[in-house]
């Protein structure tokens, strides 16, 4: 027994020696490779484009515009990203309310930086909350919509179409109906009828009574029905018909 534990000693000893004769230039190599692996997974967002990067931003922020704060404060390459302009311009808001009932002045704020890049769907739903609110500022709702719609906006298309349709002023009808003539040849009047009732119908009352329809044809031609409101409503035509079977409208008007 005591000879063997010798025996060990012995070998561990010249196991010892033996490494440490072991030459240390192969041990930088593998350090490096190991820094280069750990540096390269620590920051793989550098390597991604710059455009494509702002595309995710935007993405991101489309979703909600908590996420987009809590993305700015975790990164500062999706801090830069999401000062520049046309990720603003990019954003959706269609996922967003009318009008929050929370996080107002976070809303205002996101909503406001939307507005002032040139989003569109910004300018659009800034117009509808003038309108909507009390005491809103309609003047200023109607500019919003307007430029919303001839930057080709196509629910401010068709809202400020129907506005439109209540003057009684025959040149500003005469403007919504191009606009609706725009929307039935592109086949979408319904879809756009569809969106808009269902961003109004998250306001806290029925978004009706803002609108007074004309009774009063444009059109004096027969068969056609004229565009015209549904009583009461946003709508212009029934919830059943579809792009193809507009009934308020002829080639006349």
């Amino acid at each position: 027994m005591v000879k063997k534990t010798h025996c060990n000693k012995r070998q561990s000893e010249e196991s010892n020696e033996f490494a440490s004769s072991i030459p240390m230039e192969s041990l930088p190599r593998d350090n490096k490779r190991q820094r280069i692996n750990t540096t390269s997974s620590l920051i793989p967002i550098k390597s991604i484009p710059q455009d494509l990067l702002l595309n995710v931003v935007a993405r991101v922020s489309s979703q909600s515009y908590i996420d987009h704060y809590n993305m700015k404060v975790c990164c500062r390459d999706f801090f830069i990203a999401s000062k520049e302009n046309y990720m603003w311009q990019q954003v959706s808001l269609e996922k967003f309310p009318l009008i929050p009932w929370s996080h107002k002045e976070a809303f205002d704020s996101f909503m406001q930086s939307c507005k002032e890049s040139g989003n569109i769907e910004a300018l659009y739903r800034v117009g509808l909350q003038e309108l909507k609110s009390f005491g809103g500022d309609i003047e200023k709702g109607m500019k919003g919509l307007k430029m919303a719609a001839e930057k080709g906006h196509l629910e401010a298309k068709y809202t400020y179409a129907l506005i439109l349709l209540c003057s009684h002023d025959d040149d500003l009808r005469k403007e919504g109906v191009q606009y609706l003539q725009f929307l039935r040849n592109a086949k979408c009047a319904v879809n756009c009828r569809n969106k808009v009732i269902t961003l109004l119908e998250g306001l806290w009352r029925r978004p009706y009574g803002t609108l007074v329809r004309n009774p009063t044809p444009l059109c004096c031609k027969k068969p056609c029905k004229g565009w015209s409101l549904k009583k009461g409503s946003w709508k212009l035509v029934d919830n059943e018909d579809g792009d193809d079977s507009i009934q308020n409208s002829c080639e006349n008007c």
